[in-house]
């Protein structure tokens, strides 16, 4: 009976974590960036033009390096055991689903695509200027994003 209470009790302490800590840096860092982004939005929705840009360009790399930054804060967190994510890597590949193959957070993966895409917005800028539509798409794009890597970021406070 000792052997079976002792073997409850040893088991229910024991906890798989699928998912790394949560960081509040990280998600104030996250927080800071999707206000300076939707900001730059703002400034520039009704369009730019390229004789202007040298305004901008500050804003821009600014931008781009703290994004950059983050991905490199949130890469760094330790991941759980490999033999975990194996495990889930096969239970998405069973139902035909992207698996976690970096072995970094989720997160990281979104906000790599928020710089790509303000990199992307930068270099039309500089080189034609862009236009409010061309403003909209990339905002939407980047708002998607955001919306990833926030939202994954909150949810690890549990």
């Amino acid at each position: 009976m000792r052997y079976v209470l002792s073997l409850v009790l040893c088991l229910s302490a024991c906890s798989v974590t699928l998912a790394p800590n949560y960081d509040k840096a990280i998600v104030d860092g996250l927080s800071a960036a999707n206000v300076k982004v939707m900001e730059m939005f703002a400034a520039t929705s009704s369009g730019t033009d390229e004789s202007t840009f040298g305004t901008r360009e500050a804003a821009y790399n600014e931008l781009i390096g703290g994004l950059d930054a983050l991905v490199i804060q949130i890469s760094a967190r330790p991941m759980p055991d490999g033999k975990v994510l194996e495990k889930v890597n096969e239970a998405l590949a069973a139902r035909k689903l992207d698996a976690l193959n970096d072995g970094r957070a989720p997160s990281a993966y979104p906000v790599e695509k928020i710089s790509a895409t303000l990199v992307k917005m930068r270099d039309t800028d500089k080189k034609q200027g862009v236009t409010s539509f061309e403003v909209a798409a990339f905002k939407g794009q980047v708002s998607i994003y955001l919306d990833q890597a926030i939202t994954y970021e909150n949810f690890l406070e549990r």
